[in-house]
C-alpha cells in the first residue's frame, strides 16, 4: 500500500519586514496595489483605509506596521492579498493586507515547519516564528489581527 502524505498549499507573503505564512485557502485573490481611500480619523496608523474588491469596500491594513509601528509607504511592487476573514464577525468578510511584492506558493509537507526559538513572540501578533520549507516566515495571529481590525471599524 502506498503511504499518504499530507501537505498544505499556503502562500509566503513578503512584508517589509518579515515574510508571512498563511494557508492558501484562506488567501482569496492577490490584487495591485491602489491608492486606499483614508480611513476616518481615530483610527490606528496600521488602519490605511478602504479599496473596492469585486464591488466590496473592504479595510486595507499594514500588518507591518502592526509589527513594528513604523509606517512605511508601499514601494512600487506592492501587492493586496486579499484574505477571507475567519472570524464570522459582522461586516468583515475580506480584508487586504500589502505585501512588498508577488506572494509565492509553497507546498508544505508534513514535518517541513521547524519552529524558531530565538526568544521571538513578544508580539502578540504572530502566532509562530518557522522555518517553511527551510525559509523563516511568520505565522501571523490571525484571529488577534481581525479582532484588532474589527475593533477600529466598529470604533
Amino acid at each position: 500500500m502506498s503511504q499518504i502524505q499530507s501537505a498544505v498549499r499556503s502562500l509566503l507573503l513578503p512584508i517589509e519586514e518579515a515574510t508571512l505564512l498563511l494557508p492558501s485557502t484562506v488567501v482569496a485573490e492577490i490584487v495591485p496595489y491602489s491608492e486606499p481611500v483614508p480611513p476616518p480619523e481615530g483610527v490606528p496608523n496600521w488602519l490605511l483605509g478602504s479599496l473596492t474588491w469585486r464591488e466590496l469596500r473592504i479595510p486595507l491594513l499594514s500588518v507591518d506596521v502592526m509589527l513594528t509601528g513604523d509606517p512605511t509607504p508601499p514601494g512600487r511592487r506592492a501587492r493586496v492579498a486579499v484574505l477571507k476573514a475567519l472570524g464570522n464577525r459582522p461586516n468583515l468578510p475580506y480584508y487586504g493586507i500589502v505585501t512588498v511584492q508577488l506572494p509565492h506558493l509553497v507546498t508544505i509537507a508534513e514535518g517541513a515547519i521547524e519552529p524558531l526559538d530565538d526568544g521571538a513572540g513578544s508580539n502578540p501578533m504572530v502566532a509562530a516564528e518557522v522555518l517553511a520549507n527551510g525559509e523563516p516566515a511568520l505565522i501571523p495571529n490571525v484571529d488577534l489581527i481581525e479582532m484588532q481590525l474589527y475593533r477600529a471599524l466598529i470604533g
